[in-house]
């Protein structure tokens, strides 16, 4: 086991790729920290698939979106088991909006999020593994729209770039402490967050575009999570992985 008796934060692992994630981990040994905002039921679900796997798991409620309420929510999940080793900034949203039809509220609502919660999340549990001597890991889910725009999605892309550049100065500052910190960039990966009528009018484009001619799935994400919070990537900081079936070297 890859990650054995190591123990992992997932924010945003009720569902999608955040659940995925936390259930390889925990096929690979890990106790897990599963997040939600809202799905309390969805959550719990996800803690007795990982607990079945043999694992042991808890459900803790956050906004990430809230920065207030980030740092007592660190204290508290690294109270459930005395220590984080591995944490997955997961969590986000994309709200789709024309440039000059979106809202304030709706820009910095994704800011406050994507990129926000996850610096506030990162430098409090990074704070917590120097404190403790601990050598941990850093993910953080971002998506190729960091560098490749999509229309009608400007928030979400200046999020996910931002993310982009906080994961190398993240990895640049924090490394010295023994603590790796590297990310995932997915491309269209099929979720029950995407509305199905998404799939109906773009999935035809998007598997054109993309080499291997198929939409990801969330299990794609896993394996490279994996490889990043184990001690097979333990020379591996401050890189991003690009999960998108060869779409961003393509110009279809």
């Amino acid at each position: 086991m890859k990650l054995k008796n190591k123990i992992a934060l997932v924010t945003g692992s009720s569902r999608g790729i955040g659940k995925a994630i936390a259930v390889g981990f925990a096929r690979e040994g890990a106790n897990l920290i599963v997040t939600y905002r809202s799905k309390k039921n969805r959550a719990e679900e996800v803690v007795n698939t990982i607990e079945k796997a043999g694992r042991k798991a808890v459900a803790l409620q956050v906004d990430i979106g809230k920065p207030e309420t980030i740092k007592e929510f660190i204290s508290e999940a690294w109270n459930v088991f005395g220590r984080i080793d591995i944490l997955v900034n997961n969590a986000a949203a994309a709200y789709e909006s024309e440039f000059l039809k979106m809202s304030f509220n709706l820009w910095r609502e994704t800011l406050s999020l994507n990129l926000d919660g996850v610096m506030l999340c990162s430098q409090y549990t990074a704070q917590k593994m120097i404190d403790n001597g601990i050598k941990g890991n850093i993910i953080c889910v971002t998506s190729i729209n960091g560098y490749q725009v999509e229309l009608n999605f400007s928030a979400y892309s200046v999020s996910k770039a931002g993310l982009d550049m906080l994961i190398k100065s993240m990895a640049a500052e924090l490394g010295p402490y023994g603590i790796r910190v590297n990310g995932i960039a997915p491309s269209v990966v099929k979720t029950e967050i995407v509305p199905e009528e998404f799939y109906e009018k773009q999935g035809a484009l998007f598997k054109k575009k993309t080499p291997l001619g198929r939409l990801g799935e969330v299990e794609d994400c896993v394996g490279p999570a994996i490889l990043l919070a184990s001690d097979e990537s333990s020379y591996i900081n401050g890189h991003i992985i690009v999960i998108d079936g060869g779409m961003s070297i393509t110009q279809l």
